[in-house]
């Protein structure tokens, strides 16, 4: 597949991560439905984190420090002490992240990474990684709001 496409692709998808991020009321972002550790601004705020730390080094994030420590693999809702972004402000931050990615990485999806991620030994490989990993959490997403609405 061309590089290209790639970016097409990814901002296809962060298109549609972001318009049903739209759809779901203020007050359903923050409830975490029974069953999950997390929420729905969780999940938002560790795909912008997720792919912040996969494509820039740590000097370079482009993802505010905070979301850093609000939203990395691991961390909880419950563990919160300092005050969160808005769900508008996550939403915001997913609507510009994809030039920054798509920037950072043209022509330079063959390089090899410091150390593989999960098999993976390419920025390359950790750019596809990230655009399922943002779909998988998209899912969960969906299924969140679905639960919390029929609450």
């Amino acid at each position: 597949m061309k590089e290209e496409q790639l970016f097409e692709q990814m901002k296809l998808w962060r298109t549609w991560t972001v318009e049903y991020l739209q759809t779901i009321s203020e007050e359903l972002v923050d409830q975490i439905p029974q069953g999950h550790n997390n929420n729905i601004s969780w999940n938002s705020g560790h795909i912008l984190v997720g792919w912040d730390n996969a494509i820039f080094p740590a000097e370079e994030r482009q993802v505010p420090h905070n979301y850093h420590v609000l939203f990395p693999d691991g961390s909880r809702p419950e563990e919160w002490s300092q005050e969160l972004p808005s769900m508008a402000d996550i939403i915001k931050q997913l609507e510009e992240q994809p030039i920054l990615i798509e920037h950072a990485c043209k022509g330079h999806l063959n390089k090899s990474l410091n150390e593989s991620f999960l098999g993976m030994k390419t920025l390359g490989g950790m750019f596809v990684f990230h655009m399922n990993h943002e779909n998988l959490h998209m899912g969960i997403i969906k299924s969140m709001k679905q639960m919390l609405m029929s609450k």
